[in-house]
């Protein structure tokens, strides 16, 4: 009787027994609740999706801001210059002279076609006794040239090659360009010449000449002669 009763009860608490882990997997999938394991997948892929996606995202932006600081780019806005160009019978020289200087206009060029300067000034500083013949105005491209000297009418003034002060504005590179941040300002060595030949201190007129050559990378020959009249004069007291 008593190992009867023991084989009973022994019956009755496997009936009631917990669930084996290959039972608990099949109700979790019953009632549609992940388990732990499934949890912590879905997490890891998450976060590697995440993590893709962020970087995705920061190439992308980064690329968009490397455009945007591109040193030579153009405002969205820019109006390119309009170069009028010429045929010019001048031929480059390192020792210039104004009988070479073309008669009609002031022209300019930077080692391909000729293009006319349509804005010449002349710059007085009386306290630095200098001369400064300003032509890059409306096409951004051109020579600015100082020089030692107290205006008048009949001056002529004529400089070796040389380091003479001044500079050529010029395009970083190539020929032409469409807005200032294209170009840069060259101060190699220069030769030139400048003649007033009429000079009242409110305008002049007069011839230039002025040859220089780059030293360096695609080693251009700039050029700029002409003649000006009633060109702007502008004085800077002492």
């Amino acid at each position: 009787m008593n190992r009867y009763l023991m084989m009973v009860s022994l019956l009755g608490l496997a009936a009631c027994g917990g669930e084996t882990p290959s039972q608990s997997s099949a109700s979790a999938e019953k009632s549609g609740k992940p388990t732990a394991s499934a949890k912590s997948s879905a997490s890891s892929t998450s976060k590697s999706s995440a993590a893709t996606t962020t970087t995705a995202s920061a190439a992308v932006t980064g690329s968009a801001s490397a455009a945007a600081e591109d040193p030579n780019a153009c405002p969205k806005d820019n109006v390119p210059p309009k170069f009028e160009f010429a045929e010019v019978d001048f031929k480059w020289s390192d020792a210039p002279t104004l009988a070479s200087a073309p008669k009609d206009k002031a022209y300019a060029n930077v080692g391909d076609k000729t293009f006319v300067l349509p804005k010449v000034e002349v710059w007085i500083s009386e306290k630095e006794g200098e001369i400064t013949l300003r032509t890059n105005d409306g096409v951004l491209l051109g020579p600015a040239l100082i020089f030692k000297g107290i205006p008048k009418t009949g001056l002529e003034l004529t400089d070796k090659l040389g380091d003479n002060r001044g500079y050529f504005q010029m395009p970083k590179k190539g020929f032409t360009v469409e807005c200032g941040s294209q170009t840069t300002s060259y101060n190699g060595k220069n030769a030139r010449a400048l003649k007033l030949t009429r000079y009242d201190e409110k305008t002049a007129d007069g011839s230039f000449v002025t040859t220089w050559e780059e030293s360096f990378g695609e080693k251009r020959k700039m050029w700029a002669a002409g003649t000006f009249k009633d060109a702007k004069v502008v004085i800077f007291k002492k």
